[in-house]
């Protein structure tokens, strides 16, 4: 199956906005195959895999355990801590998530791809028929990572300082999904945007 018989739509949003619901909804109702770079990163830096060998051939092997597994942690310290070697990683691993990533889509059976990713700078040009902005209010955002994570509002605050803005992910988003409500009525502006062709 080629692009053409194909719908593939990226997803992105805040922390707290509820990308996975909506992922839910997509995979469930309408049998989309879901895909998330922040997976195929994982995957690529694991024991074995060329990101991984890419990564320390350029940071050095500082970050790994004794079982050469990679310490989340270490890595990211050296990440926050060194500019350099954040944009020496990320020039490594993002071409290679978006390949991987563009492989899966199109190999895929299913009509209807979704990919979540928090940026999409580096994806390749023509990939994606659109890309959604999942909004919910900040004060939402807020309430439901304290409910669901156990953060404090300070630490929710935090993070979203470090995350783009509402105006930024608009600019760059083709659609906006407002899923400040339910469930159902997050459904029901999905079906009325992809119909049922796809279900």
């Amino acid at each position: 199956m080629n692009k053409r018989d194909k719908k593939i739509i990226g997803i992105t949003g805040g922390v707290g906005a509820g990308k996975s619901s909506v992922l839910d909804i997509l995979k469930n109702e309408f049998h989309a195959k879901i895909i998330l770079a922040d997976l195929v990163a994982h995957s690529l830096m694991e024991p074995g895999e060329e990101g991984l060998k890419r990564v320390t051939e350029a940071l050095g092997t500082g970050f790994l355990d004794a079982d050469g597994q990679v310490d989340r942690k270490a890595l990211a310290e050296l990440i926050f801590h060194d500019e350099a070697a954040r944009t020496t990683m990320n020039g490594i691993i993002h071409p290679m998530v978006w390949e991987t990533i563009s492989r899966e889509a199109l190999q895929s059976p299913e009509r209807l791809i979704v990919i979540e990713a928090a940026v999409f700078d580096t994806a390749p040009d023509g990939l994606f028929d659109e890309i959604w902005y999942i909004y919910t209010t900040e004060e939402n955002r807020i309430a439901r990572l304290m409910k669901s994570r156990g953060y404090t509002r300070e630490k929710c605050e935090s993070i979203m300082k470090r995350q783009d803005s509402e105006a930024e992910y608009r600019k760059r988003c083709s659609r906006v999904i407002d899923n400040n409500g339910g469930t159902d009525k997050t459904a029901e502006q999905l079906k009325e945007i992809l119909g049922h062709e796809t279900c």
